[in-house]
């Protein structure tokens, strides 16, 4: 008897590409799903269970004006803030060899900083923000502010819980234009409290 004891190969068959449609719909899911974890993760980093709410002790909505009396404490998420004084008299801050001259002219604002949270926290003061009577919205000059407070670190610290610290803000502003309100954030994504100022 004759076999054929050859062994047989069977012809190997290519693998099926998926289509074009469910790639991108796998595509699609993946990125919403990092899109929705990386929002969770700021939303849990910015408002955990036991923090302040934002814009305490004012009940209206974020960034709206609380209406404090002069010294009047008010509060966004773990910070406690205190305006004591608004100087819009300079042009210049610093020392002699050391000074910034501004644009317009310079509103120093001096206010303490206090955490009332449970952990470490930075003071961010390219967070701040001022406003004038006409609604223009101006940033923190935070090199003008390093002069202002004459190398004393102040807001460039850490403060623990309970700890704080006075300082000044500096803002560069035209010369017809007048401070209104200033809008304080314990962080860049707060909801902020709106402080109204009298400069001196």
């Amino acid at each position: 008897m004759a076999h054929d004891l050859r062994q047989r190969h069977r012809p190997i068959r290519a693998a099926r590409r998926p289509s074009p449609i469910r790639m991108t719909v796998v595509v699609l899911l993946a990125a919403g799903a990092a899109i929705l974890l990386f929002a969770a993760g700021l939303v849990a980093g910015q408002y955990r269970p036991g923090d302040p709410p934002a814009g305490t002790p004012a009940t209206t909505s974020p960034a709206t004006v609380a209406r404090p009396r002069a010294g009047k404490a008010v509060r966004d998420g773990r910070f406690e803030f205190t305006v004591t004084r608004t100087d819009c008299s300079r042009s210049t801050v610093g020392a002699e060899h050391l000074q910034r001259t501004a644009e317009g002219r310079f509103c120093v604002v001096s206010l303490t900083v206090r955490n009332i949270g449970d952990e470490d926290k930075y003071f961010v003061g390219r967070a701040q923000s001022a406003y004038d009577t006409a609604g223009t919205e101006y940033s923190s000059d935070e090199l003008a502010g390093l002069y202002a407070n004459r190398g004393i670190e102040a807001f460039v610290q850490q403060l623990a819980p309970g700890a704080k610290v006075t300082g000044k803000l500096v803002f560069d502003v035209p010369k017809g234009a007048r401070l209104a309100a200033l809008e304080l954030h314990d962080s860049p994504l707060s909801g902020g409290v709106r402080v109204p100022i009298t400069p001196d």
